[in-house]
């Protein structure tokens, strides 16, 4: 392992001790093991791509419209999924300052 390997290494256990990087994993996986919040996703997906098939369909387009938004209010709106992204906008501005020093 050359000294830069080894620093990356470094680099990469330090990020990954830090408070931030920790409560931001252990929130993702307690989002992905919420049978609740994983459902009302999957829903959001779904109807989703339903509004993407139907955009020439209005009747049908406006009915999985609010079917997406009933699901993405429910999801985007539970704690977990609130800490999680305002946790992701904290990780990625830590990263973007590493990256920024290495260059």
């Amino acid at each position: 392992m050359t000294e830069f390997e080894k620093s990356l290494e470094e680099l990469r256990e330090a990020l990954f001790d830090t408070p931030e990087v920790q409560q931001f994993f252990a929130l993702r996986a307690a989002i992905e093991s919420d049978q609740e919040l994983m459902a009302n996703n999957a829903a959001m997906r779904a109807h989703q791509k339903a509004m993407a098939k139907n955009q020439n369909n209005d009747a049908v387009y406006f009915r999985e419209k609010a079917l997406y938004e009933k699901y993405a209010a429910l999801y985007n709106k539970h704690p977990l999924v609130v800490n999680y992204e305002a946790l992701r906008e904290t990780v990625n501005a830590l990263l973007k300052q590493i990256k920024t020093i290495i260059e």
